[in-house]
Parts: C-alpha cells; sequence; structure tokens
C-alpha cells in the first residue's frame, strides 16, 4: 500500500498535480495508492486554533465556488492579516503560501535541516498531528504487506514539511518505507550523498518519477506514456479555498478556482533556451500523445470530480502548438464544455486562426516567456523568438479574447542598462496596446543544469570555484554564484522595473517618462 503526502504549503485553491499523477500512473497498473494534501488539511487546521470568532466564516466564503472574487477579496486581507500575527507571535517561519522558505532556497549542508527539525513550533505540531491522522485513516499503519509513504516536495517551502512528515512516520513504524520527490528535489539534490537523509528517507526519486517508482516497486520496466492521465480519488475539492490577493488578472487565476492540473505533452518541444535545465528529462524529452487521448482525460476527469464547467491547468513546460490545434478541435467535435489555460511559446506558430479556434475550445489565458525583451539577448539565450514574432502571437491572442502573462527577466549575462530600459519601453507598449495583461519581472539566476553553466566565458561570466564539497555531506546544490565584470547595479534597476511595470498593471504611469522609474527617490 502506498500513501502519498503533500507537504504545507502549496497552493490552497486546488490540489498540486505530483500525487494525482502518480497515483493515476500507479493506480492504473494495479498499485493500491491514496493521497492526501496535507497543504489544505494543515492550512485549515491553522485557521480553527489562531482564527478569532471570523475564521469560520472567512473559510465558507472562500469555500464557496459561486461567490464572485469580489466577495473574497476583504476575506483574503483577513487572512493574510492573520498568517502576518501567526509570522509574528507564532512562528517565525509561517505563510499560507510557503513555509521555512528561506531555509529551502540554499541549503548545502543538510545539518541546518537536522537544526531547525529539532526546533519544534506550534504549526509544526499540528503538521505532526494532521500526518499521524493521515496515516491511520489511510489504514496504511495496520495494513500488511509492504507499506510506503510517498512525499512530494515541489519548491523551497515545503523542504521542511517533507522530511518533518517523514519523521513522524519513522517515529510510528519505522518499518514503513518513505520516499521523496519533486520539482525541488528533482533539480536542487542530483548531486545528494549526505548519508543523514537515510533517517528519514529510504529512497529519492528523480525526473518524473514514473520508471523509478516501478523500479522501486520491483515491477517490470516498461516504457512511460506520452500522457498519463492523473487521478484526484481522495481529494476532497470542496476543502479548497479562493485566495484573491490581488487585482492581476492573472494572480487570480493562479489562486482561485479548482483547476485540474494536467500535463498536455512530455518535456518541452524547443529544450534549447540557455538559461533552462535543458540536460534534464523534465526539459529535454519530448513527446506528444493523440489529442483524443488528452480529450479523453478531461471528460472523465469532468466526470470523476463532478465539477461544473470544468476547468484545466496545463502544466507544461510549452504547450506544443500542434497538439494544442488537434485538442481544440477535438473539444469542440465532442461539444465539450470547459475553460482552459497553460503555458506558451510566443512563435510564428500561433497563428490568428490558431488563437481564435483554441478561445472557441475553452483556453481563456497563456503565459509565457518575452524574458529580456531585447533581440540581441533573445538571440543570444537561443529563445527561437523576436519580438516581432512574439508581438505578433500577442496580437493573435488579444484579438481572440485570450488573456496573456508574460514572463521578464533582468540581469541575464552581457544585458546593459541601456537594454533594461527598452525592455521597459516595450513592455509599457504592449501593455498600451492591450497586449498583455499581466507580467513579471524576474531576477536571471545561473542553475548547474542550464548551457550557461557549461559555457560561461562564452556569456562574459566567470564562475569562482568554491570549496569543494565535504564527501557524504553534499546536499542542495542548484543556483550558482557567478561575477560580471562591469555588470550594472540590477539590485537598483530591478527595483525600478518592478515599480514601472505594478503601475502599467494597474493602467498608470504610461506617460511617464522610462528614467522616472529608476530615480533615487523612487528605487
Amino acid at each position: 500500500m502506498i500513501l502519498f503526502l503533500t507537504p504545507p504549503f502549496v497552493q490552497l485553491n486546488t490540489p498540486y498535480p505530483a500525487t494525482p499523477s502518480l497515483v493515476g500512473f500507479l493506480s492504473a497498473r494495479g498499485h493500491a495508492c491514496t493521497q492526501r494534501d496535507l497543504s489544505i488539511e494543515v492550512a485549515l487546521e491553522v485557521l480553527r486554533a489562531y482564527g478569532d470568532a471570523f475564521a469560520e466564516e472567512a473559510v465558507e466564503i472562500l469555500q464557496n465556488p459561486r461567490l464572485p472574487d469580489e466577495a473574497k477579496v476583504e476575506t483574503t486581507a483577513y487572512i493574510d492579516e492573520l498568517a502576518l500575527w501567526i509570522r509574528d507571535h507564532v512562528d517565525p517561519d509561517f505563510g499560507f503560501s510557503r513555509y521555512a522558505e528561506r531555509l529551502g532556497v540554499a541549503v548545502p549542508d543538510f545539518g541546518m535541516v537536522l537544526r531547525r527539525l529539532r526546533r519544534r513550533s506550534p504549526v509544526d505540531r499540528i503538521l505532526e498531528a494532521k500526518t499521524e491522522e493521515a496515516l491511520r485513516e489511510s489504514g496504511l499503519l495496520a495494513a500488511r504487506g509492504r507499506r510506503i509513504v510517498g512525499v512530494t516536495c515541489p519548491f523551497p517551502g515545503t523542504l521542511l514539511g517533507a522530511f518533518r512528515i517523514a519523521q513522524v512516520v519513522k517515529r510510528l513504524d519505522p518499518s514503513i518505507e518513505t520516499v521523496l520527490g519533486g520539482g525541488y528535489v528533482n533539480t536542487e539534490l542530483r548531486d545528494l550523498d549526505d548519508g543523514r537523509i537515510g533517517r528519514f528517507f529510504d529512497a529519492v526519486m528523480y525526473d518524473e518519477g514514473y520508471a523509478p517508482w516501478l523500479e522501486f516497486l520491483g515491477a517490470a520496466a516498461e516504457r512511460i506514456p506520452a500522457f498519463v492521465k492523473p487521478s484526484y480519488a481522495g481529494l476532497d475539492l470542496s476543502r479548497y479555498m479562493d485566495l484573491p490577493e490581488s487585482e492581476n488578472p492573472m494572480h487570480r487565476l493562479w489562486s482561485t478556482g479548482r483547476w485540474l492540473k494536467i500535463q498536455m505533452a512530455r518535456g518541452c518541444y524547443w529544450h534549447k533556451c540557455a538559461f533552462c535545465d535543458v540536460t534534464l528529462d523534465y526539459i529535454k524529452c519530448f513527446e506528444m500523445p493523440s489529442a483524443e487521448t488528452v480529450v479523453d482525460a478531461m471528460e472523465a476527469l469532468a466526470r470523476e470530480t463532478g465539477l461544473e464547467n470544468p476547468g484545466f491547468h496545463f502544466t507544461d513546460e510549452a504547450m506544443p502548438p500542434a497538439l494544442i490545434e488537434r485538442m481544440s478541435r477535438e473539444i469542440l467535435r465532442r461539444k465539450f464544455r470547459c475553460r482552459w489555460w497553460g503555458n506558451v511559446r510566443f512563435d510564428t506558430s500561433f497563428t490568428p486562426k490558431l488563437a481564435r479556434l483554441m478561445a472557441r475550445a475553452g483556453c481563456i489565458a497563456v503565459t509565457g516567456g518575452l524574458e529580456c525583451a531585447v533581440d540581441r539577448l533573445l538571440k543570444l539565450m537561443n529563445k527561437g523568438i523576436t519580438l516581432k514574432s512574439a508581438r505578433a502571437a500577442l496580437t493573435a491572442f488579444r484579438d481572440a479574447g485570450i488573456m496573456v502573462h508574460a514572463y521578464l527577466m533582468y540581469g541575464f549575462p552581457t544585458q546593459t542598462e541601456k537594454e533594461a530600459y527598452a525592455a521597459l519601453g516595450h513592455v509599457r507598449a504592449l501593455f498600451r496596446e492591450g497586449l498583455v495583461q499581466s507580467a513579471f519581472f524576474h531576477r536571471f539566476a545561473l542553475t548547474v543544469h542550464s548551457p550557461i553553466a557549461r559555457e560561461p566565458e562564452r556569456f562574459g561570466i566567470v564562475v569562482p570555484d568554491g570549496p569543494a564539497p565535504r564527501k557524504g555531506r553534499t546536499f542542495a546544490r542548484n543556483e550558482i554564484p557567478f561575477g560580471e565584470p562591469g555588470a550594472p547595479d540590477w539590485d537598483r534597476i530591478g527595483k525600478g522595473l518592478r515599480l514601472a511595470l505594478y503601475n502599467y498593471m494597474r493602467g498608470a504611469g504610461y506617460s511617464k517618462p522610462r528614467a522616472f522609474w529608476f530615480r533615487s527617490d523612487m528605487v
């Protein structure tokens, strides 16, 4: 028997897709699986324990899918204030969307995790109680035969919770096998050789997890299909809460709604961007299923969950345009009513004809990377798009009524301050013309799995030799510090970029000269 657990805190409006994907995959092969989302369970218990008389009513408001977002905004503000109070008076690491995130961002030494695990806060005790409850209610503690607990760790903010869960499992019954996997593990822990992790986990799974799980279970090796239908069995969708924290329409989409998260295709059909983890399977191993397979799964999930007008969030690195077209036609052929959105590349494949087809088939939004928004840098990073091709795709989406969020980047190697200002001017024009409705500037980070890390000199940066890791003591390693002679003050520039973007998203500040946002009294 296998029990899959999601630690706090991930999303509170919908289940994270890791355990549904694994449960769907392994259940289809005859393995007895169940799952619990401790992220929402712990959040609800924290609200019950520390909220005032309004807390119960607040939860009911946020769980009601029929109430408009406007009715939930004030309630979300209450939740935010409560989270701050808990952080100041109960647990300094607390946050409803992350927990002890600072601990997980850079942890070269597992001793940092061990020291934090020795300090048990009241929130930690709630997680421990919920973990024990999940073990007992699932029947795992009393089950016969092989018993396994799989824990996903998708983000830095779930690292401590994942190990806290394993700690509880081993305390209750050391014979239960524990397995660690997830996005954080896949990127941060690939050089792991610290034997102390064995006190908590018996195995660590990398990549998608499907093949490693089959091997761990002693099942026959098989070719992993291009599409895996998830299972939401055991997850009560009525318990999740909408948290419309922002006026930003795309942020609303992320934080509200019971989105059924599925992956349209495996890997990325481009997998060439110089800043990306192109050496890892989740990027480089691209394979598409048939459109019929995808829509079959969408219809089945709609029936199984009982959601009215079901919504789907495709979690692909980049949804393939060819598959999008076939899937959209299949949705329309079946007259299947649904809403969906996901990440795309702003390339020439997204024509006005395809965008209109997507909209008729239920697509409401797309996200995609404009990165540094300068052609020289787009070419250097091998993005495979130009500002002209991206504008054509954005125009097609706008005219079809599809909302767009753009991921932006600053501090890329060799980028100049002048190019950062030019990018901001380009983004301002996109907002003014209604070509994007939402955007965010991220600071460039160099990761060990990227092409840039293999050839830093080609990008004008220097990667200093750090201290050699102590043998048997390597834990997390992903982001690499680097130097760039003559680089601009990206801390100052980043503040100006984000300030300007905040105003553009509110329809303000268009007439301000670009230099206005970088004045000393502004940043």
